[in-house]
C-alpha cells in the first residue's frame, strides 16, 4: 500500500532510461509527492516529449542539466548501459547524491559503482519485481510497483542513512523493499526470473522448429502455452543482456531443471507411475502456495 510523503523526500531527481520501468516509477514519484521536481533524459527526443506529456517527469534536458544538483538519480536501461552510465555521469554528480538503479542483474552493477562513484557520493543497487512484456514509455503505469517486491543492494560503503532514506521512497510508492547481497539477487533471480523467460523462448522455438503445421499450432494452443510463454514476447535486447550478466547462475539453473527433465522423462519410459505422480504432485503443492 502506498504511502504518500506529506513532504518530498528529495529536492530534485533525475531518471536516465524513460522506458516502462523508468516511466513508471517516475510517475509515482509524483503521483506520492516523493520529489519537488523529476527531471529526466534519454538518447530518444521523442521518449523525453512523450514522458514530458504523460506525467513521469517535469522536465527533461542533455545529462548535465539534468543531473544538475540532482539529490536522487535513478538509471533505467539494460545492465551494460548502466555499467556505462555510471562512468559518463561520475563528474556530474553532486556531492551527498544517492545513485540507483533498476537493472535485472545487480554484482556487475554494485561493482561498477564501487569503482566509478566519486566519494561523497551513495550507490545502492536496486531492482523491482514488476514489469511487462511490452516496453516503452507509452505503457508506462504509475500503479506498477504497488505490492511488488523492491530488492535493494548496497554496496559496501552504503550509509545506513541513505538506505533508509531509500526505503522510504519504496515504501511511498507502494512497493516493498527487501536488502539482499548482490551475489545473492543474481543466483534468486535466475531461477524465478530470469531461467524462466529462456525456457519461454526455448518453448515457443519448440513449435516453431517441430515441422508441424505451425498456424495450427497457434489456432490450437490454448491459455496454459499463452501464459507460460507470454513472456518470450519480451524485447530481445533486453534480455540478451540480462543472459550474458548472469550466466553463471543461468548455466547452474539450467543443470537443475536438464535433471529434472531427465528424470521425469525417465518415469514415463518405465511407465513408473509412483515416481511421476510423486513429480507431479511435489511441483503442483510448490506452485500452490504462490500467491
Amino acid at each position: 500500500m502506498a504511502v504518500p510523503c506529506s513532504k518530498p523526500l528529495f529536492k530534485k531527481c533525475c531518471i536516465i532510461g524513460l522506458g516502462l520501468m523508468g516511466g513508471s516509477l517516475g510517475m509515482a514519484l509524483g503521483k506520492y509527492n516523493v520529489v519537488e521536481e523529476r527531471w529526466g533524459h534519454d538518447i530518444n527526443a521523442l521518449s523525453m516529449a512523450e514522458a514530458r506529456e504523460r506525467g513521469a517527469v517535469d522536465k527533461t534536458g542533455d545529462l548535465s542539466s539534468s543531473l544538475d544538483d540532482a539529490e536522487l538519480v535513478i538509471l533505467s536501461m539494460p545492465v551494460g548501459q548502466i555499467v556505462e552510465m555510471l562512468s559518463e555521469i561520475s563528474s556530474f554528480l553532486k556531492k551527498g547524491a544517492l545513485v540507483t538503479d533498476l537493472g535485472s542483474t545487480k554484482l556487475r552493477i554494485v561493482e561498477t559503482m564501487e569503482n566509478v562513484l566519486p566519494p561523497g557520493v551513495t550507490g545502492i543497487g536496486g531492482h523491482p519485481m514488476a514489469g511487462s512484456e511490452q516496453a516503452g514509455i507509452a505503457v508506462a503505469d504509475p500503479s506498477m510497483l504497488e505490492n511488488a517486491i523492491y530488492i535493494l543492494t548496497p554496496t559496501w560503503h552504503t550509509s545506513g542513512r541513505k538506505l533508509r532514506k531509500l526505503q522510504d521512497m519504496i515504501h511511498a510508492v507502494g512497493a516493498r523493499p527487501l536488502i539482499l547481497e548482490p551475489e545473492e539477487h543474481d543466483r534468486f533471480a535466475a531461477l524465478i526470473s530470469h531461467f524462466p523467460q529462456m525456457v519461454a523462448v526455448a518453448l515457443v522455438n519448440t513449435l516453431r522448429n517441430s515441422g508441424q503445421d505451425q498456424d495450427l499450432l497457434l489456432t490450437l494452443a490454448g491459455n496454459g502455452f499463452k501464459d507460460t510463454t507470454r513472456i518470450a514476447m519480451s524485447e530481445p535486447s533486453m534480455w540478451y543482456d540480462i543472459f550474458t550478466t548472469n550466466k553463471k547462475y543461468l548455466r547452474d539453473s539450467l543443470e537443475i531443471f536438464l535433471e529434472e527433465l531427465h528424470s521425469l522423462h525417465g518415469y514415463l519410459e518405465k511407465e513408473d507411475e509412483k515416481e511421476a505422480k510423486e513429480t507431479l504432485t511435489k511441483a503442483g503443492f510448490v506452485r500452490r502456495s504462490l500467491q
